[in-house]
């Protein structure tokens, strides 16, 4: 079973949003050629124009219920101005009904009579003799955009996308797949139009229509090839969103999986070390767990809510890693002076945490005696050329230094170093001279440098 199988929810969801957007302009513009086809009649004979306009009827009618389907909100003020017409309330709960469902419909079954109608009665084998030349091309155009995008709304029906078994997505649901016969007359849909209208308008019924060049009714009626191009289109996009659905929701929780494991590892590390410390403290062991399951639930909180938080000052951000050290490892610890000012907007503070929290408890575990950290902000073009605002966070220790492949397959960096990757950033290191190590690492806002808080305090970095 491919992706797409395994994510039909997403995928049928996907469709029923995008075409609400799709069923709006086309019905609009279906009702502008209708609106086109109604002014023509003033340039015809009045013998013909009482013919014509029990033609344009039909579709008129099911045009402006495909207007009302596709404006719920038009449809609830009729409602309201329209209690005493139940009339309305049941064919509005019709076209409630069929949304997000292949079904037949009121607008379209008018619409597609309406449809054939006007093709055999107004420029088709029944339409009037004595049409000049200009009024016939613009009504056949007229009619030619209709029926096209008549049929776009027949084949781009998000019911041919609903799985077999029932699905819920926010307000949308399911009530299963479309009948087979109803895929079975999409498929013959857009050979069968094209066929249609080639019977209809390219033959020379009426004096009218001979009085138009033959070329000129073919490249008309292949217009209608447009449900085709249209249709696959619309599948290819949809193929496309739902991929990247699939692994946007997969990064996510990726990122979320290594984040919640890097707060719990360290928080349930450094409890362990305090409760083997020679200095060992029950009250302090508790106030360590207690603080690791306040931080991981602010965690949770912020990825329910990802990027909305106020974010915070560097001080606040390395209150939060040193809370959850026991008192013998935060005096190895030291912030720069100058840097607990530093702002960051939420979601670097979020990443800001993780790299903190993960680069510090790796140096005091290794054993260094002496942790120097230092959070520094500077404004420099991105790799775009754009104004951008890049964070630097440098961890120095007196340690034994970094194996050869810390940034390795099998090391943790590397994994922090990727999610770097995503917002051009990465971690360097580099032994110190005299021992120990010094570990960069850097990355871009997403936020624009103008749009920076004004009460930042920022820092060349180096």
């Amino acid at each position: 079973m491919n992706g797409f199988d395994k994510r039909a929810d997403l995928r049928w969801a996907t469709a029923v949003r995008a075409l609400d957007s799709l069923h709006r302009t086309t019905a609009w513009l279906r009702c502008l050629s209708l609106a086109v086809l109604w002014v023509s009649l003033a340039w015809m004979p009045g013998s013909a124009r009482t013919h014509s306009v029990l033609a344009l009827l039909l579709a008129t009618a099911g045009a402006v219920l495909a207007l009302l389907h596709a404006y719920p909100e038009a449809r609830a003020r009729l409602e309201e101005t329209g209690e005493q017409l139940p009339v309305l309330y049941r064919l509005f709960d019709h076209l409630n009904g069929t949304r997000g469902r292949a079904s037949f419909n009121l607008p379209g079954l008018a619409e597609g009579c309406g449809m054939l109608v006007m093709g055999l009665a107004l420029v088709g084998p029944f339409g009037p003799d004595d049409l000049g030349v200009s009024v016939m091309i613009v009504q056949l155009s007229a009619l030619m955009v209709f029926v096209t995008l008549v049929f776009i709304n027949i084949v781009c029906d998000a019911g041919y996308y609903a799985p077999p078994e029932y699905v819920k997505v926010g307000n949308d649901q399911s009530m299963g797949a479309a009948h087979g016969g109803l895929v079975l007359l999409r498929r013959l849909i857009p050979v069968g139009a094209l066929l249609l209208a080639a019977v209809l308008f390219i033959p020379a019924w009426t004096t009218s229509l001979a009085a138009v060049p033959r070329a000129a009714r073919v490249c008309v009626v292949l217009g209608v090839g447009a449900v085709a191009v249209v249709w696959w289109s619309f599948d290819r996009v949809l193929d496309a969103a739902v991929t990247t659905a699939v692994d946007t929701e997969r990064e996510v929780r990726d990122e979320a999986c290594r984040d919640l494991h890097s707060m719990s590892k360290t928080g349930v590390a450094m409890a362990v070390e305090a409760e083997h410390s020679d200095r060992y403290e029950r009250a302090e062991v508790r106030g360590l767990l207690r603080d690791a399951l306040v931080r991981i639930e602010e965690m949770r909180l912020d990825w329910l809510d990802p990027g909305r938080g106020p974010g915070g000052t560097a001080g606040t951000l390395w209150d939060a890693v040193l809370c959850v050290m026991g008192s013998e490892l935060r005096e190895r610890c030291d912030l720069e002076p100058g840097c607990a000012s530093v702002a960051l907007p939420s979601t670097d503070y979020q990443l800001a945490r993780r790299v903190l929290s993960d680069l510090v408890a790796n140096a005091v575990r290794a054993g260094a005696l002496t942790v120097r950290v230092r959070v520094s902000l500077s404004h420099t073009p991105n790799v775009r050329g754009a104004g951008a605002v890049r964070i630097q966070i440098s961890v120095a220790d007196d340690g034994p230094g970094m194996d050869s492949d810390a940034l390795g397959r099998n090391s943790s960096l590397v994994v922090l170093n990727r999610d770097l990757a995503r917002y051009q950033g990465a971690i360097t290191f580099a032994a110190r001279e005299g021992g120990g190590t010094r570990v960069d690492a850097h990355w871009f806002s997403r936020q624009p440098a103008e749009q920076w808080p004004t009460e930042t305090d920022t820092t060349e970095g180096e």
